[in-house]
């Protein structure tokens, strides 16, 4: 589906946690391989932000749970005889292997991290309004002067302690992704709507629609149904509106 945008919607907290953790590993990684002075500070901006949302909760904790339990649900699947045997036993090799790692790590991930001095002032001098200025921190601005290489290696070493984690998330989103299939929807006037099976426990929502359409869709989910309004918007500035044309869709409800 390259020629389509995908829309998700986590139905649960724990899901949402890996998301936003997903998409920080992602901005981290992309402003690393680029490596300029502003790619350098937006990275170390990741890098912080991926420190705050891990120490607020035992994330390592919440993962390994998450982990082992996909591998439990994949055991059964396991004894049907239309499951590709060959496919499912690299995911669950996989499962163990990032379950070893993360149960190896001793403390709260990214606790070294957590004690590089330019690191934590940065992060006290980010609560000033306002980017921080080289007079704010001169002892970052002579950071930034270094050989790109040096900071290169200075960044991936602050992020090292988090790479498990990165791994094992996105292994944990994947296996998500790819429980269920498509189907082919229709949003009557833009609206569409579809009770929720609690007994499936259906974690996230995906919606995938052709690139370029006119149309965007806003998901509200709870605990019985959920329902998605399709809707336009040809000038940011205006307030956006609900389409009023049926749309065409695919939705997917991953649950495992």
């Amino acid at each position: 589906m390259t020629d389509n945008h995908i829309y998700e919607q986590p139905l649960n907290e724990k899901v949402r946690a890996f998301l936003r953790l997903e998409k920080l590993f992602q901005q981290y990684a992309f402003h690393l391989k680029h490596g300029s002075d502003w790619n350098n500070r937006i990275a170390i901006d990741s890098i912080l932000e991926i420190l705050t949302y891990t120490t607020r909760s035992d994330i390592k904790l919440e993962v390994l749970k998450e982990l082992e339990r996909q591998h439990t649900r994949l055991e059964r699947l396991s004894k049907r005889p239309q499951i590709d045997q060959s496919q499912l036993s690299s995911v669950l090799k996989n499962i163990q292997k990032r379950i070893g790692e993360l149960q190896a790590i001793s403390g709260q991930v990214g606790q070294d991290t957590k004690n590089i001095e330019l690191l934590t002032t940065i992060a006290q001098k980010s609560s000033v309004p306002g980017s921080i200025c080289d007079f704010d921190l001169p002892a970052l601005k002579h950071w930034l002067t270094l050989d790109k290489d040096k900071r290169q290696k200075h960044i991936e070493k602050w992020f090292q302690p988090f790479g498990h984690l990165d791994r094992s998330v996105q292994l944990i989103l994947d296996v998500l992704r790819h429980s269920a299939e498509y189907t082919d929807e229709v949003a009557p006037n833009g609206f569409f709507q579809r009770s929720l099976d609690t007994s499936q426990a259906i974690q996230l929502l995906r919606i995938s629609i052709p690139a370029g359409s006119a149309c965007y869709p806003e998901i509200s989910a709870g605990k019985h149904r959920f329902s998605v309004r399709f809707m336009k918007n040809d000038d940011p500035a205006l307030r956006p509106e609900q389409c009023n044309e049926d749309v065409n869709f695919k939705l997917m409800m991953c649950t495992i």
